[in-house]
């Protein structure tokens, strides 16, 4: 008896069927519709698989994906397991969905090109900057925050002198750390619109979660703290109450 072979048109309506059951049993309460949660952590994987949730930052307890993201039963349990929720987004913020996320890479020795080429991969609508000195791309960064009120990334082997660099530009609030969590808070504390990694501390994976992260969050207004005052000099010291 001549043993028969499922054709290709078969073995597409097989995979089709599997993946409209795993998108039905997605409706369970665990993958719960809600909007964007500004602290979540934003997963724009069409398919969200186990291998996706085991890279999450340590102590994720929310994940937000998009409304039609299918999540396989093993990345379901897991999630159930580990105490995370998934949620899935009605919609995206307009202003986030507008706003123009530049990346860029500069007095570093890593493999920093094909890191920013993977960031501009994973955060749509991006921007990369062409290679140059360090002074000249935060110069660059600084007209982006101005003109277009972008939010950046840059990858350097410089991080200190690049914080000191950026926050001399009035519209540059530029916040750096040695891993995710930290990196993310201290963004939010400043309400920084540009995120400055040495990326020997972090995997390209990781460097693709933050930044998605980043542009998607709301930090709300600017501190008053932080507006710049033109006339500080002519103010009395605090510490004698005479002016200097």
């Amino acid at each position: 008896m001549a043993s028969t072979h499922p054709t290709p048109d078969a073995i597409r309506k097989i995979v089709e069927e599997v993946l409209r059951r795993i998108a039905k049993q997605d409706l369970a309460p665990h993958a719960s519709p809600g909007p964007l949660h500004t602290d979540a952590v934003h997963l724009t994987d069409k398919v969200v698989t186990l291998h996706v949730l085991e890279k999450l930052p340590s102590g994720t307890q929310l994940v937000a994906v998009w409304p039609h993201a299918i999540i396989t039963p093993s990345a379901r349990d897991f999630a159930k397991e580990a105490g995370i929720l998934i949620q899935r987004n009605q919609s995206k913020h307009t202003s986030a969905a507008a706003r123009l996320f530049v990346i860029a890479h500069a007095d570093c020795h890593a493999d920093a090109a094909r890191r920013c080429s993977a960031i501009a991969r994973a955060v749509a609508g991006s921007q990369q900057l062409p290679a140059s000195g360090l002074t000249d791309i935060i110069t660059a960064m600084a007209t982006h925050a101005s003109h277009d009120g972008a939010r950046a990334v840059l990858l350097t082997g410089r991080p200190a002198a690049a914080v000191v660099l950026a926050n001399r530009s009035y519209s540059l609030r530029a916040a750096s750390a040695h891993d995710a969590g930290a990196l993310l808070l201290a963004a939010k504390d400043c309400v920084a619109n540009l995120l400055i990694v040495d990326p020997k501390h972090f995997s390209i994976g990781s460097l693709e979660r933050i930044c998605i992260d980043f542009v998607d969050r709301d930090f709300g207004p600017v501190p008053a703290e932080f507006s710049i005052q033109n006339d500080s000099t002519d103010k009395p010291c605090a510490c004698s109450g005479h002016a200097h």
